[in-house]
């Protein structure tokens, strides 16, 4: 059984794991988990001599290095469930705790399931029983007089404290007035402070005891304690020689023989035994020579930011420099809870101070912001990466260790991995020429990720032109990577928008490796299949649907024969193939087929979560989202809002175990459902779904506006839709506004790239203007929409001629409604007439299409009252009754409802 207790600092996890440890049965033993020691304690747990009944309590869970807590984790979970007892305390229970699997792939479907279980989460409430505030600081004051052999103080129960505040504050208040200090409320002075003010008196006693020379003076005595206390609650040490130093860097003009501080001499040896004896360690058995220091941490960590504060910006550049990996952990730790912790340091520059040590020591501080930066989102991170940016290491083995321990993918470390990278990539000319392409295709990566496409696709050309060279060289030995890096290249081209080139190079991916496969069929076919699928892709982004169909057919017939070999290892890219095909089968109008490849791919998706839920449920999600599409399509509305809820609580589930991660992934989904809600008629359900995904986009850009930008975009245009779809006109037309005013933006960042979305967005905007009866406005944008897919038509025809069709058929109807007769016509015509063309091309893909704009003539006809063109009209829409009659006969849930808009369309002409 694992329990995780947060709350913020002052609110007494640690007193209640006391409480607990005090009150345990007969045969259980408890044991504190000391940090670093994770692993001795996980074999401990597991060994043969073990305790029948065990409790191990793991205090500041959130500050433990990952892989030693989940190796901990997993040691007792399988060491006889029911005897051994988990109890971690944190301050909070965020992507620390739900992204512990990442660190132990081998058993990260166990840990999912610990951390995944919501009731294994425990949260603290500040208010720990059912009595007032007032009298939890009234019976701590007479339990505190007690012991101190004080007088009570007066009438405590009757000050006014606020209702949330921490236990530990309420438990200082109450010490304070029983020592004498100010006690008329909570708040007045800081109770922190005035407990502080006790333990400098403890300090001073102490020190006068073990005869540590001190100046003179009162204050400056107790300044000279507080700032080695301070530092040492700071960094910490885990031995004699760490506390030596401790001393040495909070009293750098202390050097191992006498000294003068102030102006009285000092010997480094007692200021050591002074501070060793201060805290004892109540660990059992006590590590030699580790330090105790100050608590609860909340008085440590007040203390800490307090001697900060009164150290010069040199003097704190000097205390940061120098540290080990764990000390600058615990400092980084202390200063970022500090900054959640307002009330107690509301006067202190945290920011300036956090700057300070990032930059301090900058290889030391990027490898502890690794580790500690999930802790605290916003807090380290991008700072780092920037210092990085600005002053980065110039030794590539460092780097290189730095950056291979930055996860993938990761919202908040992936500033910090691209600062890595490129300092990499820009020092390492003098090594060997297969390094830098491994680097630079690794570098190419994290910019992708981070939405940098231009320098995702420089890196990425600079990777491929490395691994041309050493082809040149030798071509047995080179070829895989060069495939590899081909395949890869052509993925970076897509995301820039130039179709052509990442058509070619993955054209020229694909036929590397059918080389490779004549050579050595079992190692290279993995390889050809996944350039195959990833081909099938390319040809459908240029249009070119019957090809794309014929490369995802050999996908899929490729990974057929590999699972035949090795059923595990390849069902995955089997079933990735298979949902990638639904879309290829679709898009070439053969919607049966694809309905029935989109359910194979859950099918086996479902099968491989059975096996390996952990590993393949994002997967999953991701086929569901499809299928969800697929049934859509194919009118088959109930089942696809079954579908498209399913992926949306699955990727929430995956959210709530690595935000981080998987947030993206949610907003796509809760975008889609917002359609899928829609289409079912729950029209305020799909505009509250909406706005969630706007909002999920929104905190995405925050972020990373680079990566996500482009997602909002598109996620703020579908959310004008179903604003005008709520009679909200107004909002409608701003939130169109909006994703124009993104499109243009991205557009003027890469024009390839985003064009065909800026005239999507231009195009729907025409029909919200039209919505309010803004005409003129909306014919502008009409036309604009219709120039712009002109534009890219002669660019790549057969990939944007239908888009083109759907334009003229919307302009036509602007034209109408404009009264623009003979403009209306030309356009309702030419919009049949390309719609025609692609039915020659594509019958099942096209049709429906077709209809739509038969329909359309007739619309047009009536609106204009241009009855001399009926008999055209009619000839137009009897077609468009026709055609959907056939395909309702397959797909009634779609097309019956469109069948009888066209008949009544065709009555109306028929009257005239």
């Amino acid at each position: 059984m694992v329990r995780l207790v947060f709350a913020p600092g002052g609110y007494g996890k640690t007193r209640l794991a006391l409480r607990l440890m005090d009150e345990l049965g007969r045969g259980w033993q408890w044991v504190p988990v000391r940090p670093g020691c994770e692993g001795q304690a996980a074999e401990e747990a597991t060994a043969d001599g073990a305790p029948g009944r065990l409790l191990l309590v793991v205090d500041y869970a959130d500050a433990r290095v990952p892989g030693g807590l989940a190796e901990l984790l997993v040691a007792a979970s399988r060491r006889r469930g029911d005897r051994v007892r988990v109890l971690l305390l944190a301050r909070t229970a965020g992507s620390w705790w739900t992204s512990l699997s990442a660190s132990v792939h081998e058993h990260a479907a166990l840990l999912d399931a610990l951390t995944g279980d919501r009731r294994n989460v425990v949260a603290l409430r500040a208010r720990i029983d059912a009595r007032a505030p007032g009298e939890v600081v009234a019976q701590a004051a007479e339990v505190f007089a007690r012991r101190l052999r004080r007088p009570v103080p007066a009438e405590l129960e009757r000050r006014a404290y606020p209702e949330d505040a921490p236990v530990l504050r309420l438990h200082a208040s109450a010490l304070v007035a029983v020592l004498g200090g100010p006690a008329d409320g909570y708040g007045r002075g800081d109770v922190i402070a005035e407990v502080l003010g006790h333990e400098r008196r403890y300090w001073r006693a102490k020190a006068n005891r073990q005869r540590v020379e001190l100046p003179a003076d009162e204050v400056e005595a107790d300044a000279l304690l507080a700032r080695v206390v301070g530092v040492a609650a700071l960094f910490g040490a885990e031995d004699e020689r760490g506390v030596t130093e401790l001393v040495r860097r909070a009293l750098p003009s202390l050097p191992s023989g006498e000294v003068t501080s102030a102006q009285v001499p000092v010997r480094l040896v007692e200021w050591v035994r002074w501070l060793s004896g201060l805290y004892p360690v109540d660990d059992n058995p006590v590590p030699a020579g580790r330090l105790g220091t100050l608590q609860p941490d909340l008085l440590a960590e007040h203390l800490a930011v307090g001697v900060l504060g009164g150290c010069t910006a040199e003097e704190r550049g000097e205390l940061f420099r120098g540290l080990v990996v764990g000390q600058a952990v615990q400092a980084l730790t202390v200063l970022g809870r500090a900054a959640l912790d307002h009330a107690s340091v509301e006067h202190a520059d945290l920011d300036g101070f956090i700057g300070e040590a990032l930059a301090a020591d900058i290889p030391t501080m990027t490898e502890a912001v690794i580790q500690v930066a999930v802790q605290f989102p916003g807090r380290f991170a991008s700072r780092m990466a920037t210092v990085l940016a600005e002053q980065p290491p110039q030794e590539l083995r460092l780097l290189r260790s730095l950056v291979h321990r930055v996860p993938y993918p990761s919202l908040e470390l992936n500033r910090l991995a691209v600062a890595l990278t490129t300092a990499i990539t820009d020092n390492d000319m003098a090594e060997p020429t297969a390094d830098r392409a491994r680097w630079r295709t690794l570098h190419a990566s994290r910019l992708a990720e981070a939405g940098r496409r231009a320098e995702a696709l420089n890196a990425s050309t600079e990777a491929v032109d490395l691994r041309r060279e050493l082809v040149a060289l030798n071509r047995d030995v080179h070829l895989p990577d060069l495939a590899m890096s081909v395949h890869n290249h052509a993925t970076r081209l897509a995301e820039a928008g130039r179709w052509a080139e990442a058509l070619t190079t993955s054209d020229e991916a694909v036929k590397l490796c059918r080389e490779l496969v004549a050579l050595n069929r079992d190692a290279h076919l993995p390889g050809l299949a996944g350039s195959v699928n990833n081909h099938a892709i390319r040809l459908a982004e240029a249009g070119r649907r019957a090809e794309a169909l014929n490369a995802s057919t050999e996908a899929v017939d490729l990974y057929r024969e590999l699972v035949a070999l090795n059923r595990d290892a390849y069902l995955p890219d089997l079933a990735m193939s298979v949902d990638n095909h639904a879309v290829r089968l679709a898009e070439a109008g053969r919607r049966a087929e694809a309905m029935t490849t989109s359910t194979e791919a859950v099918d086996l998706y479902r099968e491989l979560v059975a096996l390996n839920r952990d590993a393949h449920l994002p997967d999953l999600a991701m086929s569901v989202h499809n299928h969800a599409n697929q049934l859509a399509e194919a009118g088959r509305r109930v089942e696809a809002l079954n579908a498209s809820t399913e992926a949306v609580d699955i990727r929430r589930e995956l959210v709530a175990l690595n935000r981080d991660a998987y947030l993206p992934n949610l907003a796509m989904s809760v975008d889609n459902h917002a359609n899928r809600l829609a289409e079912a008629g729950r029209r305020a359900e799909a505009l509250n779904a909406s706005t969630e995904a706007v909002d999920l986009y929104r905190e995405l850009v925050a972020l990373n506006r680079d990566a996500h930008l482009p997602n909002l975009a598109i996620s703020v245009n579908n959310h004008a839709v179903w604003l005008a779809e709520a009679g909200r006109r107004v909002e409608a037309l701003n939130a169109s506004t909006e994703a124009i005013d993104l499109y243009r933006e991205l557009v003027a960042l890469n024009r390839d790239a985003h064009l065909p979305d800026l005239a999507m967005s231009v195009h729907n905007h025409a029909n919200q203007l039209a919505e309010a009866g803004r005409r003129v406005e909306a014919l502008n944008a009409s036309t604009e929409a219709v120039d712009i897919r002109r534009e890219l038509v002669a660019l790549n025809r057969d990939a944007h001629l239908p888009d083109l069709a759907g334009s003229v058929n919307n302009h036509a109807i602007q034209l109408a409604e404009a009264g623009r007769r003979v403009e209306a016509l030309n356009a309702s015509a030419e919009a049949v007439d390309i719609r025609r063309e692609l039915v020659a091309l594509n019958r099942d893909a096209y049709l429906p299409n077709l209809a739509r704009s038969l329909c359309g003539m007739g619309w047009v006809t009536i609106v204009l009252e241009a009855w001399e063109h009926a008999p055209r009209a009619v000839e137009a829409v009897t077609e468009a009754v026709r055609i959907y009659t056939e395909l309702s006969a397959t797909e009634p849930d779609a097309f019956v409802p469109l069948r009888d808009a066209a008949a009544k369309t065709l009555d109306q002409l028929n009257e005239k």
